[in-house]
């Protein structure tokens, strides 16, 4: 026989006050007599030496000690032997999605914590536990802990963020501990599905409608700026209320009808000089993460660049068409005397010195420039293709490359292809240091590449390589990723604002305190001064779906259910009878 609860011992002592009120108690009989002398004198020798004389023949008596006794039983929770002695491992979704609210108000992970109290309440009282927290990552709470307090406490400090949730490998930190401890159990507590088969799956929540602003963007046309947002009502068809605040002020607001399942477009006008977009509803509903989505206008940060050529009109033309970059022309002997830029276009000629900072374009190059080597000149007998892998296929975006003939070339050796001619490398990109390069292998005067639509439409991907805003990086990021921020090779340091205004360090760029949703901003310090870089940051779309729901699972151990046989129902039904006897008894005096 084993307790669940030991500490119900303490029920025994209510023992103590029932029998001292037999002891002490005196149970006289009105009688007439003519004087009280003789009965002092009878008193005195009827005291009983030994007061425990009066709990003899007491029927009531020993009905009450059975049934403080039966109670005490039942508070301790006996369990007979057959069960075995365990450990489990609790596992808590800490999704946005379990933010979502039912119409009493409670969260699903609220919902979690109740059913994990009670999942507690069927646990011996050496069960060790492990709670883990499945955000984005996941992380250890709690390692096998056989004190309930603090296991209560860190499952109610826990807390739902705005990202998505790494169950995938919470669950596979659980199976590498259950190779270690034989009979695990492991309970996860989610509105997701799980593909584990050996852990049960606790479901919380039910189905609910939930409206969602899915994207936002600042768009500038002809007329004026707008702010274009997509919407989406999932369960049902609602009128809503939406409105439009430009760098924190209320500028535009609408009713918008939101038909169930249907994408609806919604635009607000904007004044000339907003810089950042906050598109929200005016009431929130099951789920608030998702009903506020911000936006970043897009501005181009200036650049410098240096051009290193004897007269190729046809690069310095394709690097004039974007307005942000401001070119300066130099020949190859004042490349030595060059200042600092934030890239340096090398045509044919590569000094013996790089400078210490910057991106680099280079065209022909004579020498290894960042770890890419040309090699022996030879004709080229095919025309241009693309490479294959992701950085090949964003760099080749929109060209056709239909026909692009060469005269002669030298292939590259090193860093990642993006052309290839043949199977040699034409055009190759590569990063050393945090710069980054991209190396022609080919005299652009020796082909038809000039006289193509591509080669703009080249330059300019290569410029977005080469010269990427900080903000770029995380215009796919949502909550929990960490995002690599893109540093001005200037910069002498750099931190991030987040939306509750915190300061969260950035070493390298590398932003990990990604938690909130809303605006972030980058501080960039330079030594003639700094820049600020805002950006947002959201939820995963797929958190907004609140009408799926998972089914619980059982694990092959059940689920809440402790080993052995419980007896504290049968104890309470005895208890419940033995207080029935003492009330007919009392009742008839006995």
């Amino acid at each position: 026989m084993e307790w669940l609860n030991p500490a119900g011992a303490w029920a025994f002592l209510g023992l103590i006050p029932v029998v001292l009120l037999y002891m002490l108690r005196r149970k006289a009989k009105r009688v007439r007599v003519p004087s009280l002398v003789l009965w002092r004198l009878t008193q005195q020798r009827a005291d009983p030496a030994h007061p425990f004389e009066r709990l003899r023949n007491q029927l009531l008596l020993w009905l009450q000690v059975a049934l403080v006794a039966l109670m005490a039983l039942a508070l301790m929770r006996p369990v007979s032997a057959g069960g075995e002695r365990g450990e489990s491992v609790l596992i808590f979704d800490l999704s946005a999605s379990m933010q979502t609210r039912n119409e009493a108000g409670v969260s699903r992970l609220e919902e979690a914590q109740q059913a994990a109290y009670s999942l507690l309440g069927g646990m011996r009282d050496g069960d060790a536990v492990t709670v883990l927290a499945a955000g984005s990552p996941y992380s250890q709470v709690l390692s096998r802990s056989t004190d309930r307090a603090a296991i209560r406490q860190a499952i109610a400090g826990l807390q739902a963020q705005s990202g998505g949730s790494d169950l995938s490998g919470a669950l596979a930190l659980a199976n590498a501990m259950r190779r270690d401890i034989p009979g695990l159990r492991v309970t996860v507590f989610s509105d997701s599905a799980i593909s584990d088969q050996q852990a049960e799956l606790w479901a919380v929540g039910s189905p609910v409608a939930n409206r969602s602003i899915l994207s936002a963007r600042v768009l500038e046309q002809e007329e004026g700026n707008i702010a274009f947002c997509r919407v989406l009502s999932r369960g049902a068809d609602v009128m809503a209320e939406m409105e439009c605040l430009a760098d924190g002020r209320l500028c535009d607001a609408r009713t918008v009808s939101l038909p169930d399942g249907v994408e609806q477009s919604v635009s607000f006008l904007l004044p000339e000089d907003v810089e950042t977009v906050c598109v929200r509803f005016s009431q929130s509903d099951a789920l608030t993460v998702d009903d506020e989505r911000f936006a970043v206008r897009e501005r181009p940060a200036g650049h410098t660049a240096l051009l290193v050529t004897q007269d190729n009109v046809f690069v310095q033309t394709a690097l004039s068409l974007r307005s942000s970059l401001s070119v300066t022309a130099a020949s190859p002997s004042d490349a030595q005397a060059s200042g600092k830029y934030d890239l340096y276009v090398y045509d044919g000629l590569v000094p013996d010195a790089l400078p210490e900072s910057g991106s680099l374009m280079v065209f022909a190059p004579n020498r290894e420039v960042l770890g890419v080597a040309p090699g022996p000149a030879q004709a080229a007998a095919a025309f241009v293709r693309a490479a294959a892998g992701s950085t090949a296929s964003a760099l080749c975006e929109n060209l056709t490359l239909d026909e692009i003939a060469l005269l002669s070339f030298r292939p590259l050796l090193g860093g990642t292809a993006v052309w290839r001619i043949g199977e040699d490398a034409l055009l190759s990109v590569t990063e050393q240091n945090g710069r980054r390069a991209a190396i022609f292998g080919f005299d652009v005067h020796e082909s038809n590449l000039p006289l193509k639509a591509d080669f703009p439409l080249l330059i300019q991907n290569l410029l977005d390589y080469l010269l990427p805003e900080a903000s770029a990086s995380a215009t796919d990021a949502v909550c929990g990723d960490s995002v690599d921020l893109r540093l001005d090779e200037r910069t002498l340091d750099a931190y991030v604002s987040t939306p509750s205004g915190a300061r969260a360090e950035a070493p390298g760029g590398l932003l990990s305190d990604t938690s909130e949703a809303g605006l972030y901003t980058l501080v960039e310090r330079f030594e003639d001064g700094q820049r600020q870089t805002a950006f947002a940051l959201h939820a995963p779309l797929a958190e907004s779906d609140t009408l799926t729901v998972a089914d619980s699972t059982q694990g092959e151990h059940g689920q809440g259910e402790p080993g052995g046989q419980e007896w504290t129902v049968w104890l309470l039904l005895l208890a419940l009878l033995t207080l029935l006897a003492e009330w007919e008894v009392s009742r008839r005096g006995v």
